[in-house]
């Protein structure tokens, strides 16, 4: 099975990163328009992005605090790890895994998009982290576009 994996570092702690995924603020404050409910284990919650008029149930799987968060989507599985970056405990490295992305052209395709998704997540996340800029940059005019 193909796995998507973006990775990357934010200058916040690990916990501060965490609070930021997993609440009802601070998942609208850089990724969502609207989520009906904090992130639990084993509840189901609704996001909205009405900037591409999308709304969708979105099953909670196994949360860890300050370390793991993972969720079932249209379209397939995302794990969310984070752990301490660095000597001083002031940075958080993240993982982000989506799975499966299918073989061929249309995962091909799928994957690209996806990529472009979590780059902009991990993006607004920093921003609102560490400017405390909400939702800068939504747009509905963005397409990644995979052609042979």
């Amino acid at each position: 099975m193909t796995k998507l994996i973006v990775e990357d570092r934010i200058d916040r702690p690990v916990k501060d990163v965490f609070e930021a995924i997993v609440t009802v603020e601070g998942l609208s404050g850089f990724f969502v328009e609207r989520t009906s409910a904090p992130m639990v284990p084993g509840t189901t919650v609704t996001w909205s992005f009405p900037h591409v008029d999308v709304e969708f149930d979105v099953e909670m799987g196994e949360i860890e605090p300050d370390r793991l968060v993972s969720w079932s989507w249209p379209g397939g599985q995302v794990t969310i790890e984070l752990a301490p970056a660095g000597t001083s405990g002031g940075a958080t490295a993240l993982t982000i895994t989506e799975q499966p992305m299918d073989d061929g052209i249309e995962g091909a395709a799928r994957a690209a998009g996806q990529t472009q998704g979590w780059t902009y997540f991990v993006c607004t996340l920093r921003a609102y982290l560490l400017h405390g800029i909400r939702h800068f940059g939504l747009s509905d005019g963005i397409r990644a576009t995979l052609a042979a």
